[in-house]
């Protein structure tokens, strides 16, 4: 499988919504992926864990050229209420 989305088909999540796609997330560190996915599926119980299993891929990127977020802390930081934010 592709490790990066291929079409609009895909659930919505804190960057893009439904049809919005294709959307790729991308952490700098592998502990930034599994924080995004805990929150992503709002697991906040350890136990929740036992049978998760996940691959990680790793892709570098240029390290500049990207543009900042116009978003508030609060926004960037926030459960699924934020995500249409």
């Amino acid at each position: 499988m592709p490790f990066l989305w291929q079409s609009a088909a895909q659930p919505e999540a804190r960057w893009h919504g439904t049809g919005d796609g294709p959307a790729n997330y991308f952490a700098d560190t592998p502990v930034g992926a599994w924080a995004e996915f805990l929150r992503h599926e709002e697991i906040t119980d350890p136990a929740d864990l036992a049978g998760v299993r996940r691959s990680l891929w790793v892709v570098e990127l240029p390290d500049s050229g990207y543009a900042t977020a116009a978003l508030s802390q609060r926004v960037m930081t926030g459960g699924l209420a934020t995500y249409p934010t």
